[in-house]
């Protein structure tokens, strides 16, 4: 029991790592902070916070900023004339250098636009700032933007039912960024990862099937673009089963490893983003945006496919294997994904 409490915590200190270094990045950028507080807000009010017949609306948000590491705070709001306001003590999981930044206030805000619909059950504005005179350390207030009626809609999870594929714009939305930047820092320049992956896709399905006269991915073939990467991608796993997607994307993962250790001279582990860089650790988390690579549900196979070629590059860069443990996906109506990843002898 005590070492799954020290797991629970370690990953909630990872979590709040990664989203405050993310809204680090951003906090300048006003498009990029509302997309991340909408993304952020709408995760915790759909999945983190649930009613329950037998405690009230406090008592659950008490519970859910406990457990994220705030054992003090008061809680106060009115639904029926919009309105809230939170004190929060200091958090057990902040260190001293990301407990006064800017992206972490931008976290809170993101919580708690989640918190504050839970609350007064309609979209929120949050204005969080440091409370240094109330001997607390943070003040979150929350104000009812709009009144809505809101009608829950019955949870659909993908089918990695191989599909006919019409809509041609899937391809285009697919870039190096969406691809790596969840798992790589911005180190290894774009185009070494576009053109070791096109080595590693394109040599894979050539390996694969026969070179018939006649199939649309010859021509796609002799042209590198990531339209075409996307299209073999979906040429390599349209009718495969979902165990046979992930072993040949744990080998993709694992090839393109060995073929950037030979074009970069550093360690590729400390390529990765900060929060993969320790490979003894016990857990890992991984956020991305599912539409990236589901196409909104039309693509499903190639989200399996990018999610497990990343297990295989882990598996090699650390010298073990890696499984993921948890995921969070577009089945269940996230605009993003999050997978848990734990060492094989972890598990």
């Amino acid at each position: 029991m005590a070492l799954d409490i020290i797991r629970e915590q370690r990953m909630i200190r990872t979590l709040f790592y990664s989203l405050v270094q993310s809204a680090d990045l951003i906090v300048d950028d006003n498009s990029k902070c509302d997309i991340f507080v909408s993304n952020v807000g709408k995760f915790i009010k759909e999945r983190t916070l649930r009613e329950d017949e037998t405690i009230d609306e406090k008592e659950i948000v008490s519970e859910l900023l406990e457990t994220l590491g705030w054992k003090s705070s008061v809680i106060n709001f009115n639904k029926d004339e919009g309105h809230g306001k939170v004190t929060l003590g200091q958090n057990r999981f902040f260190v001293n250098e990301i407990a006064d930044s800017k992206g972490t206030l931008l976290v809170l805000q993101a919580l708690f636009v989640g918190i504050g619909h839970f609350l007064l059950e309609n979209p929120v504005k949050v204005i969080a700032k440091l409370s240094l005179k109330s001997s607390s350390h943070y003040e979150v207030q929350f104000t009812r933007t709009m009144i809505v009626v809101e009608h829950k809609e019955e949870e659909e999870k993908p089918s990695l039912i191989p599909v006919e594929v019409t809509d041609k714009s899937i391809h285009v939305s697919l870039t190096i960024d969406k691809i790596f930047n969840p798992i790589f820092s911005k180190d290894i320049p774009n185009f070494i990862l576009f053109e070791t992956f096109w080595k590693v896709i394109t040599e894979s399905y050539v390996a694969n099937f026969s070179a018939d006269a006649n199939d649309p991915v010859n021509k796609a073939l002799k042209d590198p673009t990531m339209t075409n990467l996307s299209f073999i991608i979906m040429k390599l796993t349209e009718n495969e089963k979902e165990d046979e997607i992930v072993n040949m994307s744990e080998i993709v993962g694992e090839f393109l490893v060995k073929i950037l250790s030979t074009k970069i001279t550093d360690p590729l582990i400390g390529k990765l983003q900060s929060t993969l860089r320790d490979k003894h650790a016990s857990s890992y988390l991984i956020y991305y945006d599912c539409r990236s690579f589901c196409a909104e549900k039309k693509f499903v196979n190639r989200c399996t496919f990018i999610r497990n070629m990343w297990v295989g590059i882990l598996n090699e860069i650390f010298g073990r294997q890696v499984m993921i443990k948890e995921l969070y996906h577009a089945g269940k109506r996230d605009k993003y994904c999050m997978m848990e990843l734990v060492p094989e002898e972890s598990s």
